[in-house]
Order: structure tokens, then C-alpha cells, then sequence
């Protein structure tokens, strides 16, 4: 199940990291699959990876107290989460 849509060049990017582990003998490593969005981003807000696996920094974000799903309350199931922006406010 694909975490978010890609471009037909982040496409590219992801299939040559996987048959690059193939070749290798070996399964993709966390960080190995950098799409142009992540590459990009000088804060590094977004992360691409495999949620099923529990060391990955995608999982990682997950564990966060601040992560949340737009819609999830409605039982939507969105793959794609957020970590909510701290505010200093004084009540």
C-alpha cells in the first residue's frame, strides 16, 4: 500500500532503489528511497519509509505524541500523518 501518490520521476527513483537491493541480494534499507520532495525539503518535515517496520524513522514519527490523521475519528484510515505544530500560548 503506497503512502502517498508520486510523480512519474519519484516513481523512477523508488523502482531503481529496489532493484538495486535486488541485485544486492538484500531488502531496501531505511532512508535508501529518497523521493524529490524529501530531498528537498530543507526541514526535513517529510519522511518516506516503511511503517510496518518498527525501526524505520517513518515508524519513529509515528511514535510521537504530537502525530495525528486528518479524518481519523471518521474512521478514514489515512496513510499519510502529521506531527501537530507546538504552540507557547499562555490561557
Amino acid at each position: 500500500r503506497g503512502v502517498m501518490e508520486k510523480c512519474s520521476f519519484c516513481v523512477q527513483r523508488i523502482q531503481a532503489s529496489k532493484a538495486t537491493a535486488k541485485r544486492h541480494g538484500r531488502k531496501l534499507r531505511d532512508g535508501e528511497i529518497q523521493p524529490a520532495c524529501v530531498q528537498s525539503c530543507p526541514a526535513e518535515a517529510i519522511t518516506f519509509g516503511d511503517s510496518a517496520d518498527g525501526k524505520s524513522s517513518v515508524s519513529q514519527r509515528g511514535l510521537d505524541p504530537r502525530h495525528y490523521h486528518v479524518l481519523a475519528e471518521l474512521n478514514a484510515k489515512p496513510s499519510v500523518g502529521y506531527l501537530a505544530k507546538v504552540r507557547n500560548t499562555t490561557d
